[in-house]
């Protein structure tokens, strides 16, 4: 049997499967409970992607990306790809995409390729899940400034471990993500090694970014206390929905103009939009809105996100 003889349903149900064994780990059983399927089938359709060719040493369906609703997606949002996976409820969807981003990166990047990086709990996933090396020599560029607090999520501390990865180097912008006024944002981005930062950080062949939610309980910027509660709901009361690189933008993707973006040291969140391949990965109901705004403000260019998220976000499209 070859693949173009099965329906696309049939083709998505077999990566669903594969995808549910090979990625996350689930016994043919659990797999059988979870989709309501019987455990026979379950290991039928496993023999299947084998014999024709959605699982060989990783999941490579012939569709690529273009599941049903990675294919809508991609559409409604003239996106250059999407990448969708499942996440059961019991799952932790930091992990989850986390492997999803280090799969997408193994499969796409090429000896000498400049990555752009930016922070958050999910590209700390991607850094800590990257197993197959087999480039070399790339070039990480961190596009925002560092954490002062939880350094396992801080853009360094990512960047140098996917640089030691894959024998490469790490280029940082040396600041504070925010800063006391603007005087002082002003003065570390005037500075020729940030400078030179910047320039290289806008030539980023690949980048990573996070995609945040306006909410206390999940904000990186609240977390680790460069903003106020009170700052973040005044925000919030504005109309903001989510940040990129410590940056906030609207429902329709348009850029606050915030006191706040004034103490932030970061590439501009506009000079995305010119730039090439930027993932955008995040997941999880409470990030449907965040992801919205930042695909229609044209901030990222591919999509990772599981697939609860991904329909959320067409349906509320």
């Amino acid at each position: 049997m070859k693949i173009s003889e099965l329906s696309l349903e049939e083709v998505e149900l077999i990566t669903r499967v594969a995808w549910l064994h090979y990625m996350e780990g689930l016994t043919q059983r659990e797999i059988a409970q979870q989709l309501s399927l019987s455990q026979p089938k379950v290991a039928r359709l496993l023999d299947k992607a084998q014999k024709i060719g959605i699982v060989r040493f990783a999941i490579e369906s012939p569709f690529g990306n273009c599941l049903r609703v990675e294919r809508e997606i991609c559409k409604r949002f003239s996106l250059q790809d999407a990448m969708v996976v499942p996440c059961l409820p019991q799952n932790d969807v930091f992990e989850v995409l986390g492997k999803a981003g280090a799969w997408y990166l193994e499969r796409v990047l090429r000896d000498g390729d400049l990555v752009g990086i930016a922070w958050g709990r999910t590209l700390k996933q991607v850094a800590l899940s990257v197993k197959n090396a087999k480039v070399k020599n790339l070039k990480f560029v961190t596009l925002v400034g560092g954490l002062t607090a939880s350094a396992s999520l801080n853009p360094y501390t990512i960047g140098e471990r996917l640089a030691s990865i894959f024998d490469g180097e790490c280029y940082y912008l040396y600041a504070p993500a925010v800063v006391e006024n603007k005087e002082i944002r002003d003065f570390y981005l005037n500075e020729r090694i940030n400078q030179k930062t910047l320039e290289l950080a806008r030539k980023a062949k690949w980048s990573l970014v996070g995609i945040g939610a306006v909410d206390a309980r999940h904000s990186i910027y609240a977390l680790t206390g460069f903003i106020e509660y009170q700052e973040l709901e005044l925000l919030r009361q504005r109309g903001a929905v989510g940040d990129i690189v410590g940056q906030f933008y609207d429902r329709n993707g348009q850029i606050l103009d915030t006191p706040l973006h004034d103490r932030t040291v970061a590439l501009p969140l506009s000079d995305l939009r010119s730039m090439q391949n930027v993932i955008g990965i995040a997941g999880g109901l409470n990030k449907v809105p965040a992801i919205l705004g930042a695909l229609r403000g044209g901030f990222v260019k591919i999509l990772i996100t599981d697939e609860r998220t991904a329909w959320e976000i067409l349906n509320a499209s």
